[in-house]
């Protein structure tokens, strides 16, 4: 109950957060896939796919392509570990690419009539650098997605739903490599989806992407579009 209590808190402090000097304003779109594969009760592959624009929609910026395997430790609780492929391609310089080991920890569960999920992960960051010596660093993650059912027909198995989710993050090491500082950037994302069986959703939504610059912050405004499908053997 205290770790729902503190997530929700920490979600309404958090959507609420803006850079409070200047900062560089960005356009651009995300187009995602999220997939969950149950092979039994106990273990699963968890995945997703995503493709990110340049500034003003300019070609592609980022390929993140992230696997990973998941235990289901108990209903409502599961732990996963994986591998992201980030490449990034640069229009003024070369193109680079991050390699992260991550782990995590999700929790689902129900408030009312909200479907709630908050995940706790760590990254391990190989982050390549054109020019200059790679990094390597360590980052934290706490997420935050609730989805609200428009329809009050149980169980929710098809039709429209309002989903609002955050996530900030922070650098555990070599953050003078980095922006200098813990606090690395936060997302906060409303969307309106459309649940069309019981295996797929798909939305549409504004995501703003707050970036924690070492001399100059950079406000992302993102559309995106996301399909989640779960798959059970």
């Amino acid at each position: 109950m205290m770790f729902r209590s503190c997530g929700l808190a920490a979600f309404a402090f958090l959507i609420g957060a803006l850079p409070a000097r200047a900062a560089d304003q960005q356009q651009t779109g995300w187009a995602a896939w999220f997939n969950n594969w149950k092979f039994n009760e106990q273990i699963g592959l968890v995945s997703d796919l995503q493709l990110r624009s340049q500034d003003e929609w300019a070609g592609p910026r980022n390929l993140l392509v992230r696997p990973g395997v998941s235990w289901y430790v108990a209903p409502g609780h599961t732990l996963s570990a994986g591998y992201a492929y980030i490449g990034t391609f640069n229009r003024d310089a070369r193109d680079a690419v991050e390699h992260r080991g991550w782990q995590q920890y999700l929790a689902s569960y129900r408030l009312g009539a909200l479907n709630v999920s908050q995940r706790l992960r760590l990254e391990q960051r190989f982050i390549g650098r054109p020019g200059a010596p790679d990094v390597y660093a360590d980052r934290f993650r706490w997420f935050t997605r609730m989805q609200l059912p428009l329809s009050a027909a149980a169980p929710f198995v098809n039709g429209a739903f309002l989903a609002l989710q955050n996530e900030a993050m922070v650098n555990l090491s070599h953050r003078d490599d980095l922006n200098g500082k813990v606090f690395d950037q936060n997302r906060a994302y409303v969307a309106l989806g459309w649940r069309l069986n019981p295996t797929t959703d798909v939305e549409i939504g504004y995501l703003n992407q707050w970036l924690n610059g070492r001399d100059r912050d950079t406000v992302n405004h993102v559309v995106q579009v996301a399909v989640y499908t779960f798959f059970r053997r």
